[in-house]
């Protein structure tokens, strides 16, 4: 997902999940996923839609720090779901110490997320995101407070 994409937050959050695995080269990769796994992905995809997150390794660190102090989203859950052969492949292609010093360099970054997390109004129920796909992006957001 494009950082930077304005017109994204006038479209509902369900279309937004649509137009940005539509633009992956895989496409809907959940077609042959377990109904948890595809749960957790599409959990996953609308953090980073909400909270406007790229897909290198630091945004998708902040995607977990989004999804621990601003959701209600079980993050141990959710990396039992997605804990495949496939994922652990991409994690150690990073390699273990490149991830840690992202992870360090992401401190200042990581920080801020958790301040802006503590300031929303409630925390995102991801359980109801049915629900939430049939919003708009801006709409979820000014409901729960959350500012980027």
């Amino acid at each position: 997902m494009n950082k930077n994409s304005g017109s994204v937050a006038s479209m509902t959050l369900g279309e937004a999940i649509q137009k940005m695995r539509a633009a992956e080269a895989n496409g809907d990769l959940t077609n042959n996923f377990s109904l948890e796994v595809e749960q957790a992905f599409e959990q996953h995809d609308a953090i980073h839609i909400l909270f406007n997150c790229g897909t290198s390794i630091q945004d998708e660190i902040d995607v977990h720090v989004w999804m621990i102090f601003a959701t209600t989203a079980n993050i141990s859950e959710m990396h039992r779901a997605v804990a495949n052969q496939e994922h652990r492949k991409v994690l150690s292609g990073i390699g273990h110490l490149k991830l840690l010093s992202t992870w360090f360099v992401s401190l200042p970054r990581i920080i801020s997320i958790i301040f802006k997390s503590l300031r929303m109004k409630r925390k995102l129920a991801v359980e109801d995101l049915s629900k939430l796909k049939q919003q708009s992006i801006v709409d979820i957001r000014r409901e729960h407070g959350i500012v980027l």
